[in-house]
């Protein structure tokens, strides 16, 4: 379980700085054409709005993930206080992510093929990083309750 863990980490970091370099990518193709006033790269803004949820999404996943999400004293499995608080703590984070996740599937239900403005791309794209940030969270407080109980 411990290097599924540390696969699935090292995957989001992996995709993580691919978003990030796209982003700044987008950003910079927009700031040149800007520059230069070339009209054909006005997409690039609409996908830096995309890129930067994403990069939230994950950063906000990994950042559980290693304990620094939410500045609270317990929240880490190492932490000075007791089972019951770190329960406690994780349990909130699973109410949280579960509203997250079904928020998350309301808005694809009602808006999930409403394409762009610019590059006329389904908007699920971009709402399905809440189902992300949701699922992933999840999946972090169960592991961790099954971990405090073992």
């Amino acid at each position: 379980m411990e290097r599924t863990g540390r696969f699935l980490t090292l995957a989001l970091s992996v995709a993580g700085v691919g978003v990030i370099v796209l982003l700044i990518a987008a950003t910079g193709l927009g700031a040149i054409g800007r520059y230069l006033h070339v009209n054909g790269v006005t997409w690039s803004f609409e996908l830096v709005g995309m890129l930067f949820l994403w990069t939230t999404a994950i950063g906000a996943v990994l950042a559980e993930i290693a304990g620094e999400n939410v500045s609270i004293d317990g929240n880490s499995v190492t932490s000075s206080r007791g089972t019951v608080f770190r329960v406690y703590h994780n349990l909130i984070l699973l109410l949280v992510a579960a509203a997250m996740v079904w928020s998350g599937f309301a808005m694809l239900g009602r808006t999930g093929f409403v394409p762009s403005p610019v590059m006329r791309i389904p908007s699920w794209t971009v709402h399905s990083t809440i189902i992300f940030m949701g699922l992933g969270l999840c999946v972090i407080a169960i592991a961790r309750i099954v971990r405090l109980f073992r």
